[in-house]
């Protein structure tokens, strides 16, 4: 992160830490979410475990910045979310486990047996028996079922914000069960943004072409449908932003 000058008053400093904060995390936002692009195409599972390995470092970072950029703001059930990001993190790392275990890549299944035998009267032992059939399983549809299951069980203790992780790579799951990639954005994402930019140029031509008008009133009117505009587009931009699993 930028070091940012020690003379600058203590107000000043701590918003332009705060904007810079916010800068790294969009940025990590972005490579998270490219991230699971990725995970829709990847076959090999090694590869896989590659890009959840990244996934849950990229989102320990997050969980590093998330004060910093946002405050120490709560999740829907009341968790700290830099808690509720570390906890997600936990999690892809372990569907990572999962798919090197599939391959013999990572550690012995016996031992994810072992473990759950051994816990069978332990609150977590139906978590831990999910888990170890999902070290057992390679097919895409039958790993989305066991994800989603896993994604109930540990809301349970972990909380929904950040169990809802699972849900997102069983949905990975489900598509490349269905030979299918991500979702692209309906027509409308494409055509609306040419509509409202051609309106805009129009509607201007207007307020400039309309006789009578103070250039007063021209600037007022035109500095408000620059706005109309702007917020259109922050409107995509936020639901893009949603729609990819980014805060």
């Amino acid at each position: 992160m930028t070091t940012i000058p020690t003379m600058i008053p203590a107000a000043v400093r701590s918003r332009m830490e705060r904007a810079e904060a916010r800068r790294a995390y969009a940025e990590l936002s972005d490579s998270l979410n490219e991230t699971f692009d990725d995970l829709y195409t990847a076959a090999d599972h090694d590869e896989r475990a590659a890009l959840l390995d990244f996934a849950a470092q990229v989102t320990c970072r997050l969980a590093d910045l998330h004060t910093a950029a946002w405050g120490p703001d709560a999740d829907a059930d009341g968790q700290p979310m830099a808690d509720s990001l570390t906890s997600s993190a936990a999690l892809l790392g372990q569907v990572a486990a999962t798919e090197r275990a599939v391959i013999g890549a990572g550690p012995p299944l016996q031992r994810w047996i072992g473990d759950a035998v051994a816990l069978q009267q332990d609150q977590y032992a139906a978590e831990l028996m999910i888990w170890v059939r999902l070290a057992h399983t390679c097919e895409p549809g039958q790993r989305a079922a066991y994800l989603h299951r896993l994604r109930d069980l540990t809301a349970g203790h972990l909380g929904d914000t950040a169990a809802e992780i699972l849900a997102v790579l069983a949905e990975i799951e489900i598509r490349r069960a269905a030979g299918q990639r991500r979702p692209e954005p309906p027509t409308w994402w494409f055509t609306a943004p040419r509509i409202v930019i051609g309106a805009f140029f129009a509607a201007l031509a207007a307020i400039v072409a309309v006789p009578g008008l103070e250039d007063g009133t021209r600037d007022v009117l035109a500095v408000a449908l620059l706005a109309v505009v702007a917020v259109f587009f922050g409107g995509l931009w936020l639901i893009a932003r949603r729609g990819s699993g980014a805060r």
